[in-house]
């Protein structure tokens, strides 16, 4: 008799996982998203499996790590297969029509929550590469009154407006543009300015921000535009900052979102294609940031952060010391379980922590003064600086799973080697 067992060795995947094989989950701890997605089917064994499968769905390999294919072989030692559920959003505010006119991109100007403006900059590109700019959008008339068109000498694939009215575009033949003179009181502005590439490279994704501009080129390398100043908006340069991403979102507060295939600075096995990567230390003083944190992955194809214009909370200062400190990295959202340094949290005035006194200088004094200047001789606690050693918690403990986000959810079922009696 022969078969398969599910006895796993201790370096196997788990029984039941996630796509990638890293994560366990199983048909009932599988939930949607959030409470607007729904089951609309039930759990089903996905046949359109790559490398196909036999008549139940199974795929085998002599091993975990290798390729599976739809045959099984007397080298094949494990299988597996995948089962997948769909589910819906479901969402209250229901969609306006505009105008027929198929697009191929659309931005919108991101508005801070306590922005004023009286209409909203929205800029779109045809199916045929035409730029256009929509007029009329308010609070009042979210849908605009008209398309106006802004004349170009070759059609557009690629358009983003940022903070300042600042309309950056690509065109189909990779060149790069900025629009000069754009304002409230002129939406469609007045000429382009041809903005050179970076070295031997075609751009073919852009977004600006409130004070950045980011570009994904061709070969998915991610570019930042340095030298953007009010009185020279088109910048000096570009500087490369990661390689291997698809797209990029920057946000209203200059936040960059990414979808990478790979991301930097994490594990192998945690870096999947079409992972959702945020950049860490976007500041006034570094504003192309210093590192990625990895968000979720994978199987993303589009991102936009454009509607968040929250300003992220900030930590207490210090009571002493002015000495920067460096922003604190943000909780990875699924299974990055890569343990951290704990980082020191900051002393308060309220712990029950014995402090030592700030004199400690206990050689004898010199009279005082027949006359002192203070006369309140009570023991002052003193200001810890920075002293206090009681082991902190780790900031970055948080492992609990996470719901997996995409609509097509699919699992892995796993089943070790192969027993012959």
């Amino acid at each position: 008799m022969t078969g398969y067992t599910d006895k796993l060795l201790p370096t196997d995947r788990f029984p039941w996982s996630d796509d990638n094989g890293f994560t366990e989950c199983t048909k009932s701890t599988t939930h949607p998203p959030s409470p607007q997605w729904s089951w609309v089917t039930e759990w089903a064994v996905d046949f359109a499996f790559s490398g196909g499968t036999d008549k139940e769905g199974w795929q085998y390999a002599a091993d975990f790590p290798v390729t599976f294919h739809g045959n099984k072989s007397l080298k094949d030692f494990v299988r597996r297969r995948r089962w997948v559920r769909k589910c819906k959003i479901t969402l209250t505010a229901p969609w306006q029509e505009v105008p027929p006119i198929p697009l191929s991109d659309i931005t919108v100007l991101p508005c801070l929550a306590q922005s004023s403006m009286e209409q909203v900059p929205v800029w779109g590109l045809s199916d045929k590469g035409d730029v256009l700019c929509r007029l009329g959008v308010t609070p009042q008339n979210p849908a605009g009154s008209s398309w106006l068109h802004v004349g170009t000498d070759q059609p557009f694939k690629s358009i983003s407006i940022g903070g300042g009215h600042q309309v950056w575009a690509i065109a189909r033949d990779r060149a790069v543009f900025y629009r000069g003179s754009v304002s409230a009181s002129n939406p469609a502005g007045e000429c382009w300015y041809h903005i050179p590439s970076p070295p031997k490279q075609s751009l073919r994704q852009l977004s600006v921000g409130r004070t950045s501009v980011y570009a994904v080129d061709e070969n998915s390398n991610l570019w930042y535009r340095q030298g953007l100043t009010p009185s020279y908006p088109q910048g000096s340069a570009w500087e490369l900052i990661s390689n291997n991403v698809t797209k990029v979102s920057v946000g209203p507060l200059d936040q960059v979102w990414v979808i990478a295939d790979w991301v930097p600075g994490c594990p192998s096995e945690l870096s999947v294609p079409g992972a959702v990567c945020h950049r860490l230390g976007v500041g006034p003083m570094q504003p192309k940031g210093q590192s990625w944190d990895y968000g979720i992955g994978g199987g993303w194809e589009h991102i936009s952060v454009r509607g968040n214009s929250t300003e992220a909370l900030r930590a207490t200062p210090a009571l002493t010391g002015s000495t920067p400190r460096s922003p604190l990295p943000a909780r990875p959202l699924l299974t990055d379980t890569t343990p951290c340094s704990p980082l020191p949290a900051r002393p308060l005035l309220t712990g029950s922590t014995p402090r030592s006194p700030l004199l400690t200088d206990t050689t004898p004094r010199s009279p005082l003064p027949a006359r002192p200047l203070l006369t309140d001789t009570s023991p002052l606690p003193a200001r810890p600086l920075l002293t206090d050693t009681t082991p902190r918690s780790p900031l970055l403990t948080d492992t609990t799973p996470r719901n997996p986000l995409p609509a097509r959810i699919p699992l892995s079922q796993e089943n070790g080697n192969s027993v012959g009696l």
